[in-house]
């Protein structure tokens, strides 16, 4: 694949790619590379060349899909999962305990955390996956391009432009993160506000403090945190029980026959009666058939033969 006339984002995914020890990283270049290639007549080749190695590499990928692990430490990815990516002491570890309650090693010193530490916290009672990594540039490119939302944190305006360098080929949502604002005065802070808001208003940003935080901002932070994700969570219960406490988490436009799947495969014919309370139903107790659509916060309630 020559590089000759090629974009900057096309020769970095280029030798990214030949640098890459996974097939998802393999794909994660490709697209980039396929998006960049020029769309002239001369470049037909290329492009074929490109796709073909593209859908060679997506079947070999789909064979191992149903395991739901990432290529990275074995962690499994769960239903909603968040990456702490930025560069040294902006501050991620702190954050990462915030969040989690859970404590990571913190120091003044630059990479400090060596290898992905895995966490969780909860929203509304819904399970949120988080994995604090190593800086730029010694992060887990595989966990960057493949996880749901990135927390970008920076300690200064010019660190957003050099993260760009590691995350454009991740197609997760992110959030940017304002770090250590407490260290900023009223003046300072507004400039930091209005460059974001003119030049980085694509980004969902906020301004944070994770050395002195206020409970309000943590959990305005988690709400923001799962309101990037595209679920509805939908609790189970037993007839004259009360419904889980811990929602499933969803796919929108699920049915109930994916509900019941998701429990135990083939439990969707063996439901012989169910009813459903909430934001999908006309009535409290609605019984319902096994392609109704449900809604978020919905409560199903299964009786099996």
């Amino acid at each position: 694949m020559a590089s000759t006339n090629q974009s900057p984002f096309y020769q970095r995914a280029e030798q990214e790619f030949h640098e890459a020890t996974t097939d998802e990283e393999r794909i994660a270049c490709l697209e980039v590379m396929m998006k960049e290639v020029p769309k002239h007549k001369s470049s037909e080749n290329m492009r074929k060349n490109l796709t073909n190695r593209y859908k060679k590499l997506k079947a070999s990928v789909a064979k191992q899909k149903k395991s739901g692990k990432s290529s990275q430490q074995g962690i499994k990815k769960a239903d909603m999962q968040c990456v702490l990516a930025g560069f040294p002491n902006t501050g991620k570890s702190q954050l990462f305990t915030l969040l989690t309650n859970q404590e990571a090693k913190i120091s003044p010193h630059e990479f400090t955390t060596y290898k992905p530490q895995l966490g969780t916290f909860k929203f509304e009672e819904a399970q949120i996956q988080i994995i604090d990594q190593p800086s730029f540039p010694n992060h887990s490119k595989n966990l960057v391009n493949s996880t749901d939302t990135i927390l970008l944190l920076v300690e200064s305006l010019d660190q957003i432009k050099k993260a760009e360098e590691f995350l454009y080929r991740s197609k997760a949502k992110i959030i940017l993160i304002f770090n250590k604002s407490d260290l900023l005065n009223e003046n300072e802070k507004r400039k930091v506000k209005a460059n974001l808001k003119s030049k980085h208003k694509k980004l969902d940003s906020v301004l944070f403090s994770s050395i002195n935080p206020k409970k309000e901002d943590i959990e305005k932070l988690k709400k923001k945190i799962f309101e990037t994700f595209p679920i509805i969570r939908v609790y189970t219960k037993e007839p004259k029980k009360e419904a889980t406490k811990e929602p499933m988490i969803m796919k929108p436009g699920s049915t109930l026959k994916d509900a019941a799947e998701k429990i135990l495969k083939g439990l969707s014919r063996k439901i012989k009666r169910a009813r459903v309370w909430g934001p999908s139903s006309k009535f409290g107790g609605q019984v319902i058939g096994i392609d109704h659509k449900l809604k978020d916060k919905d409560v199903v309630e299964f009786q099996v033969r």
